[in-house]
């Protein structure tokens, strides 16, 4: 066999397995797809300059012909849900479930969630609180500061 031919064969199992273990989807199988084309052409016997330049050429063009369209195949839009309305409303801490988690639950618009604050503080059962946004099924939410007294409001 020659040079090349064991070459191109790296490039296919080396475009393969690191598509394999990528994250992001369609990300080297391109450079495979091109390696397939010269190293057809080298069995073929073509000088190693054309397969060369072969390879480039395909494996750019399948990027530019094939990429957006495996773009929008591949990515998801989060959609919004009911739940989402719940930001920025207010609610009431109607129980602590787990004081070494921070969890508890609060009462938003007449509807039972789990919530936890960012620094997993536990407000007091009854206390207001402001939902900050959701994070799988439970609510970050802050409690929310009762307003000072001033000396403005004394009795009469």
């Amino acid at each position: 066999m020659t040079t090349m031919l064991w070459i191109w064969c790296v490039v296919i199992v080396i475009s393969v397995l690191l598509e394999a273990m990528s994250p992001l989807q369609l990300t080297s199988i391109w450079a495979g797809a091109g390696a397939v084309v010269a190293l057809i052409l080298e069995l073929c016997g073509v000088d190693m300059t054309i397969q060369i330049v072969v390879f480039f050429v395909v494996t750019i063009l399948l990027i530019i012909l094939t990429r957006p369209f495996a773009k929008k195949m591949t990515s998801f839009k989060k959609s919004a849900t009911n739940a989402d309305m719940n930001i920025g409303k207010l609610g009431k801490v109607t129980k602590v479930v787990d004081p070494e988690l921070g969890i508890f639950r609060v009462r938003v618009e007449n509807n039972d969630w789990s919530a936890v604050t960012e620094d997993r503080t536990i407000p007091a059962v009854g206390s207001e609180i402001t939902v900050l946004r959701i994070e799988g099924v439970k609510l970050i939410v802050k409690a929310v500061e009762a307003p000072a007294k001033t000396g403005d409001d004394k009795a009469v």
